[in-house]
């Protein structure tokens, strides 16, 4: 349970009432270890451990042992006691064979690193180590059968054409040989794709001599991974050099790049020059440029093409924010029937009626788009109609309808949810914690069969904390979760959330049918430790600091965005900067921001600063999205009521969606952790006059 203490609700109040406005426009290190500190999985590993031939305690001690020498350059070391490991049957060996080649290759002792190696491919030809073990075999050939290390990495390209760790490999090998020729065509395709040792591959290519297809494929690959700044440099280079029917197609993604740039003034007068009369509405809409859209707007047509049929609701949405809703109705009327758009006409004609109060037309057009669509939006935009318009005529009693939209609205476990319990003044159940009972077991009637061989490798792994080597299991079993039955897939779950691994936890979790013990792998308290110290150094709740966690980053502690953001709360480099200091957390470089208790302490910070700047926690996540001063601005032109009504309204889809994201996890933590109102009162209760 949490205090109340940790919620840190601070002057809040209740939502006013709905009284018709004017109407205007819009852990230090790393994870918290150690791993040995859940009983159950030891109890697990017992088992395991009294099953598997004549594998004991000391047995896996020696494959620590000697991981552990590996890691510390103590090659002699290290093939000792992996060989002891050896000597024993017992899970693991694949990782056992792996390490002590590499102790082998350090000794010195090519030969036998091979033999560990071949060992290995032949006998374990599923492990997830087999491209870790194909490099080490390249490696090892090399030195010993160059002509070999040259066959295995072409015959494995031809296969896998798309794995640049290989194919990086073999062309440092031929550059090795002084086959610069053959080097560079590698190096060229790796360059060309913008993935995995891209930028050290181009660094052995004389990109400027670049044709222009070359030129435009890696650009195209680089738009692809959110990197336009690069491949806008690119596109102009080959702009330079192009003539012809390609300078159009190069311009076409120039355009592209500035769009997401967000330079769209520019932008838009390339895609009028192309021809593009989506896109360069969308510019000139973004840039500010109202008249020219609407003009551009003006030439298309609706109901022959679907991207007409989207700006001309953009333009609807123009005049309704300027606050000419009489203009936004005709055009939104003139939409209702469109076959593209149909749906969102309707939804806009009953917001309209609702903003402007007037609430029989809004409840009709809300019932009806609930009639044909069946979405908890339309339920609840229904339900808060009919309490206005209750208030509006205090004779016509509908309470006990109302009551009854908003208990329907709790049963979905959405954002609609959370607001149906504050209008209702209740705490959704608990959802009660559940004993943890392993499937995996080699005694009684539950013996572990091959199916579960990837559990019992997980679990020795994890008591043993061999974290390199927990990840890349951890991964394998998320890739071919498929193969597996639901208690394997949740068994894992459950044993990488003990863990405190708790992004790959998520991620399965996120494949199995929903269920109370599934809930809680689904919305961890993450980071618990330094979760608490945030939130009790602000006076926040903890919950907010995990929802918006949990959205940012999925738990992804070296989480990188397009946009630069960094780590587990997306801070940029800037903010990260900006309040390091005022939570006596220093930051050198980009790579502080991106430990878990600097990032976690500091985006706390600035969150808490938001809410308190804002005094409403949904302001206060669009800013931490979109930034304070255009939420500032969005309040001012709305003018709105209640704090639902801004969110709904919000401009951006992407800031609306991610503030009803945060705030639908925040409901599902509540769920699991919260013992009264204080936590849904602290995340609603706003007031919009300030």
């Amino acid at each position: 349970m949490i205090n109340d203490s940790n919620y840190g609700v601070k002057g809040t109040s209740s939502w006013p009432g709905c009284l018709t406005p004017p109407l205007a426009g819009g852990a230090e290190g790393g994870r918290s270890r150690p791993l040995l500190s859940f009983l159950p999985l030891l109890f697990l590993l017992v088992c395991i451990l009294s099953g598997v031939g004549q594998a004991s305690n000391s047995t896996y001690e020696h494959l620590k042992d000697g991981k552990t020498a590996l890691d510390n350059k103590d090659y002699n070391g290290a093939i000792k006691q992996l060989s002891l490991f050896l000597d024993t049957p017992a899970l693991l060996t694949d990782y056992a064979l792996l390490w002590r080649a590499k102790g082998y290759v350090g000794a010195g002792q090519l030969e036998k690193a091979l033999k560990d190696i071949l060992s290995l491919k032949e006998t374990y030809p599923n492990s997830p180590l087999y491209t870790d073990t194909l490099l080490m075999e390249i490696g090892t050939q090399r030195q010993l059968n160059p002509e070999r290390a040259m066959s295995l990495s072409e015959l494995y390209l031809k296969k896998h054409p798309d794995d640049n760790r290989i194919r990086f490999s073999y062309a440092n090998m031929l550059m090795e040989d002084g086959r610069e020729g053959e080097a560079q065509t590698q190096f060229r395709v790796i360059c060309l794709s913008a993935g995995y040792a891209s930028e050290e591959s181009c660094e052995n290519l004389n990109v400027g001599a670049f044709d222009v297809d070359s030129l435009v494929t890696r650009a195209r690959n680089l738009m692809k991974r959110h990197h336009y700044p690069e491949a806008e440099r690119l596109l102009r280079r080959a702009l330079d050099k192009s003539t012809g029917s390609l300078r159009g197609q190069i311009l076409a993604d120039i355009a592209m790049s500035l769009f997401m740039q967000k330079s769209y003034q520019e932008a838009a007068e390339l895609f009028r020059r192309l021809g593009n009369n989506y896109y360069e509405a969308r510019s000139l809409y973004r840039s500010g440029q109202f008249d020219r859209f609407n003009a551009k707007v003006d030439t298309l047509d609706a109901n022959k093409d679907e991207k007409a049929a989207e700006l001309v609701l953009i333009k609807g949405l123009y005049y309704r924010r300027l606050g000419n809703t009489a203009r936004a109705l005709k055009i939104f009327g003139s939409l209702k029937d469109n076959r593209f758009i149909k749906e969102d006409a309707l939804w806009h004609i009953a917001w309209t009626h609702y903003l402007m109060g007037n609430s029989d037309a809004a409840y009709e057009g809300f019932k009806s788009l609930y009639s044909n669509y069946g979405s908890q939006r339309y339920l609840y935009w229904m339900a808060r109609t009919l309490e206005c318009r209750n208030q509006e005529r205090p004779g016509a009693d509908k309470k006990d309808d109302t009551t009854a939209l908003y208990e329907k609205l709790t049963a979905e476990g959405d954002y609609y949810s959370i607001l149906a319990y504050h209008k209702l003044g209740r705490q959704p159940a608990i959802i009660e914690s559940m004993g943890i009972k392993h499937t995996v077991s080699v005694n009684g009637n539950h013996v572990a069969g091959k199916e579960h061989e990837e559990l019992r490798r997980l679990a020795i792994l994890l008591e043993l904390n061999i974290e390199d080597a927990i990840k890349t299991e951890s991964l394998y079993i998320i890739r071919n979760s498929a193969r597996y039955d639901n208690d394997v897939t949740l068994e894992a779950s459950i044993m990488l959330n003990e863990a405190h691994m708790y992004r790959h936890s998520v991620l399965l979790a996120g494949k199995l049918p929903y269920s109370r013990k599934v809930h809680r792998l689904l919305y961890p308290y993450a980071y618990r430790e330094i979760v608490d110290e945030a939130s009790q150094r602000n006076s926040i709740n903890p919950l907010l600091i995990l929802s918006l966690t949990r959205e940012e980053s999925r738990f992804q502690d070296d989480a990188f965005s397009p946009a630069g953001a960094i780590g587990l709360m997306q801070l940029m480099p800037s903010t990260a900067a900006k309040y390091s200091g005022r939570v006596g957390e220093r930051i050198v470089n980009n790579k502080d921001i991106f430990n878990v208790r600097k990032n976690i302490l500091i985006g706390s910070y600035y969150l808490t600063q938001l809410v308190d700047d804002s005094g409403c926690v949904p302001m206060a996540l669009a800013s931490y999205n979109a930034g304070e001063s255009i939420v500032e601005k969005w309040l001012k032109d709305g003018k709105y009521r209640a704090i639902d009504e801004f969110i709904e309204d919000i401009p951006y889809d992407e800031t609306r969606n991610y503030v009803k994201r945060i705030l639908k996890t925040y409901f599902q933590y509540t769920r699991a952790a919260n013992p009264d109102n204080a936590a849904i009162n602290f995340a609603l209760n706003c007031s919009l006059t300030r």
